[in-house]
């Protein structure tokens, strides 16, 4: 199915990025989240191609794109993402991100305002706004196994496909990531030094929860989308997010786990779509909201 897209790869501050292109239009920057590609967009990028210039990027260190020689983190992350973003010659962009996509997301959205059109959140609470909550209410054991350095590597080497399928399990269960669609993951997270790249972003949470700490100290100008999952954390990016952007405006789609550019793309889409069409009609600075994307009771 990747043949569709343009796939390129550009180099910034010695790191090769790879990404993809489709259709014209206001740019909109998707980034996945972990373990996934680029390849996590592949449901939403055909819809939003009609009137977007959409872009999605292999995560530095993930996919086919190089790691930071600087580490992993939300706000190393973000900076070579805007770098990057200026190399292309892109000006303004609407950026939205899934799972470890959404903090870096942020991150690249308060660093960097006057670059960012609008920020969407997806199924994820940020760092220290509701992630450590969720963490422990939900029993994500996977923070604390990830962090421990060198452990994960060693027990995940040669068993990819069993750690990746752990994680997918229930979106395999619906359908939404088929036995084809792992083998496409597997090829990204068997490349040499993914998976600790993976980790490495688990590893630098306490790094990242004080560097979104004070990014938030301004909040977002641009308009902001956070969107949960019924089946996985709920209302929790809506209520995160509201605290670093208090006139964040979101819904939650029920019948979703987490993986939700894959299991409901539908569902997705309308939101997305009025949400970046009101963001691309408003003056910068102001926060449209479309209707669609306002919580119901």
């Amino acid at each position: 199915m990747d043949e569709t897209y343009e796939h390129h790869r550009t180099t910034i501050d010695g790191v090769r990025l790879h990404w993809v292109r489709a259709g014209s239009g206001t740019p909109v920057v998707l980034l996945h989240g972990w373990p996934q590609t680029w390849y996590a967009w592949r449901k939403v990028i055909p819809e939003l191609a009609r009137h977007h210039e959409v872009f999605a990027v292999d995560l530095p260190g993930l996919g086919e794109s190089d790691p930071s020689p600087h580490g992993a983190g939300v706000r190393i992350a973000a900076d070579l993402l805007d770098a990057w973003r200026a190399e292309l010659g892109l000006g303004r962009v609407h950026v939205v991100g899934h799972d470890l996509g959404g903090p870096i997301g942020y991150g690249w959205a308060a660093a960097h305002p006057a670059q960012v059109r609008s920020f969407t959140l997806l199924a994820v609470p940020l760092h220290g706004f509701g992630l450590s909550e969720l963490i422990a209410r939900a029993g994500l054991w996977h923070f604390g196994f990830f962090s421990a350095p060198g452990l994960a590597e060693e027990l995940a080497e040669g068993r990819e496909r069993i750690l990746l399928e752990h994680f997918y399990g229930h979106a395999m269960e619906s359908g939404a990531i088929g036995p084809a669609d792992v083998d496409t993951y597997l090829r990204g997270y068997a490349r040499p030094g993914r998976l600790a790249t993976g980790f490495a972003y688990y590893r630098n949470v306490p790094a990242d929860t004080a560097a979104i700490a004070d990014l938030a100290r301004t909040p977002l100008p641009m308009p902001a989308l956070a969107v949960g999952c019924g089946r996985a954390g709920g209302p929790a990016p809506l209520d995160s997010l509201r605290q670093a952007a208090p006139h964040t405006h979101g819904a939650v789609i029920e019948d979703s786990g987490h993986f939700l550019p894959e299991e409901q793309p539908g569902p997705l889409l309308k939101l997305l779509r009025p949400f970046l069409a009101e963001a691309d009609a408003a003056r910068p600075g102001s926060r449209p909201v479309p209707d669609e994307a306002r919580p119901r009771p």
